[in-house]
C-alpha cells in the first residue's frame, strides 16, 4: 500500500533507513546508537525556568529523576513522564525535547523517570519503578515546586503502556489521585492478535511489527502469563472504569495504531473522558522531532493545551 508520510519526515525516515535491524545488533549497541542519534539534533529551544536531576529510592536502588521547572513560576502541576523505547532502549535524555515541551506547554513541573529497562529488568521492574517514582512526585509535589494534588502521568510509546499501568495502579491503590493521563501512541496490549494497522503498516518506517516483537520478547521474560497482567497490556484490566481522563495520540503510519486506538476506545465504553487525535502522515515516534517537524510541535501544543485544562478543571473542584 501506499503510505501518505508527510513530506517533513522524508530526511528522519532516511536516516533511519541506515540503522541496522533492532535484532541484528546487541542491546547495548542499539542503546548507544540511539544515543548518539539523538544527540544529532540540537537541544529543543523553549522557555524552562530549570532543570535539575536528583535520586531516590527505588524498589531495587537509586532510580534516577530529572525535574523540569516551568518558567512561568510555582507551585505548578506535576506530570510524572516515561519514556519510550521498547522498554529496552531510551533514557533521561532522549525524550528530554518531549519533556521541555510538556513543562513549557503544561506549563508544569515534569518529573521524567530513568526506569530499569530489558532484558537485564524485565517486567514488571520498569513498572514498579514508575509507581515508585510517581508516588514519590506525589509525596514531594511542594519542595519540587509543583500543586499537590494536581497530577498526571504521561508517556510515549513504551512509556504511554507505563503510564497506563500507574493509572491503574493508582486506582487500585485509592490513590494517589490523577488528573489526567496523556498516552503517545502506545499500545496498551501485547500483539498476541494481529490487527489491521499491524498487518497494513507491518514494514512502515521507524517502527515495524517485527520491531514491536523483539521489543516485547526482550520486555516479557514469561510472554504467555504476563502478557495478561494489566500492567503490561492495559487493555486486558477487568474494569477501565474510574480511571483519569485520557488522552490518545496516535500516528497515523504505525502499526501499532489500531491497539492504541482501541484503548482509548475501551476507556469510552468504562465512562471515562477521552480525547483521541489520530495525526495524519506522522510515524512512530514523531514527537520527538520537536522542534524540528510541524506535527510533533501540533501534539506537543495539543497535549499541553489538553493538560492545562484538566488541571484548570481539578483545580476549581477542590
Amino acid at each position: 500500500m501506499t503510505l501518505n508520510i508527510h513530506p517533513q519526515l522524508a530526511p528522519f525516515i532516511a536516516g533511519a533507513a541506515q540503522f541496522p535491524k533492532v535484532e541484528s545488533v546487541p542491546v547495548s549497541t542499539l542503546r548507544d546508537l540511539v544515543r548518539q542519534a539523538t544527540a544529532f539534533f540540537p537541544q529543543v529551544q523553549l522557555p524552562i525556568g530549570a532543570v535539575s536531576e536528583r535520586t531516590i529510592a527505588g524498589p531495587a536502588g537509586a532510580l534516577r529523576l530529572r525535574i523540569y521547572t516551568p518558567a512561568t513560576g510555582t507551585p505548578a502541576p506535576v506530570v510524572v513522564y516515561f519514556h519510550g523505547g521498547g522498554w529496552v532502549v531510551g533514557d533521561l535524555d532522549t525524550q528530554d525535547m518531549i519533556c521541555r515541551g510538556l513543562c513549557h506547554g503544561a506549563q508544569s513541573v515534569v518529573v521524567s523517570v530513568d526506569y530499569r529497562l530489558a532484558p537485564e529488568h524485565p517486567f514488571p521492574a520498569a513498572p514498579d519503578d514508575c509507581w515508585t517514582a510517581t508516588l514519590w512526585a506525589a509525596a514531594h509535589a511542594e519542595e519540587i515546586g509543583g500543586s499537590p494534588g494536581l497530577l498526571a502521568v504521561a508517556g510515549d510509546s513504551a512509556g504511554a503502556v507505563l503510564a497506563a499501568g500507574v493509572a491503574l495502579r493508582a486506582r487500585e491503590a485509592g490513590g494517589p489521585a490523577l488528573c489526567a493521563q496523556l498516552l503517545l501512541y502506545g499500545s496498551c496490549n501485547y500483539p498476541s492478535q494481529e490487527t489491521a494497522s499491524m498487518r497494513e503498516l507491518k514494514d512502515a518506517p521507524i517502527l515495524s511489527a517485527s520491531d514491536i516483537h523483539f521489543f516485547w520478547r526482550l520486555y516479557l521474560a514469561d510472554p504467555e502469563v504476563s502478557q495478561h497482567d494489566p500492567l503490561a497490556s492495559p487493555a486486558r484490566a477487568t474494569s477501565h472504569a474510574g480511571l483519569p481522563p485520557a488522552f490518545v495520540q496516535t500516528a497515523e503510519i504505525d502499526p501499532s495504531r489500531d491497539d492504541a486506538e482501541r484503548y482509548g476506545q475501551l476507556l469510552v465504553a468504562a465512562g471515562v473522558p477521552v480525547l483521541m487525535r489520530r495525526y495524519m502522515g506522522m510515524v512512530h515516534g514523531f514527537v520527538s522531532w520537536l522542534g524540528l517537524i510541524d506535527g510533533a510541535g501540533a501534539a506537543i501544543d495539543d497535549a499541553g493545551d489538553w493538560l492545562k485544562a484538566r488541571f484548570a478543571a481539578a483545580a476549581a473542584e477542590r
